[in-house]
């Protein structure tokens, strides 16, 4: 591939910085003259003497080609780049990154895995790129993340809180509503780069761990099909009932369903329980996907006091695996072991459908009662959506043709 010419000293010495500043170990960093570049000779004899001052300077060498009699310079090859930096005024990269984050790095109580992320930023920085999706030099947006993501740690590790949309998490601790929205995958990036002992959390993806610590887009009321009831007192006869997170504490059964079944979509919810849940004494929750902190802590606290088969119905894909495995680590917590419902290997041989360029679930499966469906997965690279099955019974036998 053909080099880049310049024609002005100028531009010949912004590649050179650049370039060495992406790779300031390089040794042999050359700029190519653009021979056709000039408008007349005057214009070369004015660039050829500036070029013979910086060399004479110490920063340039100048490459030269062509016959003893008619040798001109061709290139120039980097010598010393404080020369250069001088020469435009420019202030060198990595002056410039430290700059930029000295306030941040500076602030008192900063735990030691953010003052080591601050340092990657500025590494990074000081080679002209971004880290961790921050761009060069975005100072407000690498403070904003930083605080973003140790409250969000602050709310996992702490005692169980309200759901809080995104915007009011967000403009409570940094101050501006649209920092988290705009933010996600930064804030998730970096947690895992400030914390340890966050591998639950580098299992899902970065909307299903700010669920986990009962962040979401919108507060989402919890969805229950049954007996239910709320401080004691029933509900009139309805299909399900929603109630916000902030009265989850005082939901309860008023008499003990035969079984618990926590479904991931919403049509798969209102399906079952038109089709199947209310010819049964069934608890049906609806995970709203990844499940919320309340809503995970209410599917543990009633699985926990109600002592019946509990199951879940999900995707057939690395997310419905994610999640399937989240409830069922918090439920192992309390002596219930979770059991997939019309989600095996069986199934996804049969109806799922190729998933080009989707991986297969992270993490060892191995204890998990998907770990078959988890394998399976991998290995076909098929995936199957809940919506395209009829819903049945899971305390009955599974029909042998699944609709």
């Amino acid at each position: 591939m053909s080099r880049r010419g310049f024609s002005t000293v100028g531009s010949l010495i912004d590649d050179l910085l650049a370039r060495y500043e992406r790779r300031p170990a390089a040794r042999n960093l050359i700029a190519m003259i653009d021979e056709d570049g000039f408008a007349n000779m005057d214009l070369r004899d004015s660039f050829d003497e500036e070029l013979a001052v910086l060399q004479q300077a110490g920063g340039l060498e100048l490459i030269q080609t062509g016959p003893k009699t008619e040798r001109r310079v061709t290139s120039v090859r980097l010598k010393d780049a404080g020369v250069l930096y001088r020469k435009v005024e420019r202030q060198p990269a990595d002056e410039l990154a430290r700059e930029a984050v000295s306030e941040l790095r500076s602030q008192p109580g900063l735990p030691a895995g953010a003052v080591g992320l601050i340092d990657d930023v500025v590494a990074a920085w000081a080679r002209g790129v971004s880290h961790i999706g921050i761009r060069n030099g975005d100072r407000q947006t690498l403070a904003n993340v930083i605080g973003l993501a140790i409250a969000v740690c602050g709310r996992i590790s702490g005692d169980p809180q309200g759901e809080q949309d995104f915007r009011t998490f967000s403009r409570l601790t940094v101050g501006d509503s649209k920092a988290l929205e705009k933010n996600v995958r930064q804030v998730a990036a970096a947690m895992m780069k400030i914390f340890a002992g966050m591998e639950e959390q580098a299992r899902l993806d970065p909307e299903e761990m700010l669920a986990s610590a009962g962040i979401r887009r919108l507060p989402q009321p919890i969805l229950l099909h049954g007996d239910v009831s709320l401080d004691g007192l029933p509900f009139p006869a309805m299909p399900y009932v929603g109630i916000p997170t902030d009265c989850a504490g005082g939901i309860g059964l008023l008499t003990k369903p035969d079984y618990i079944l926590t479904i991931e979509n919403f049509t798969s919810f209102v399906r079952h329980i038109r089709e199947v849940a209310r010819a049964e004494r069934a608890l049906v929750i609806y995970s709203g996907g990844f499940p919320s902190r309340p809503t995970l802590a209410t599917i543990t606290r009633l699985a926990a006091q109600l002592r019946v088969p509990t199951f879940h119905w999900g995707d057939m894909d690395a997310g419905g695996v994610r999640i399937f495995q989240h409830l069922e680590r918090h439920l192992a917590g309390v002596d219930i072991p979770l059991r997939p419902h019309m989600m095996d290997p069986e199934l996804l041989r049969r109806f799922g459908k190729p998933s080009p360029g989707v991986a297969g679930p992270a993490g060892d499966m191995r204890a998990s009662a998907i770990a078959g469906l988890a394998d399976f997965l991998t290995a076909s690279g098929l995936a199957h959506e809940q919506e395209e099955f009829d819903p049945g019974s899971p305390i009955l036998e599974t029909p042998a043709d699944v609709q």
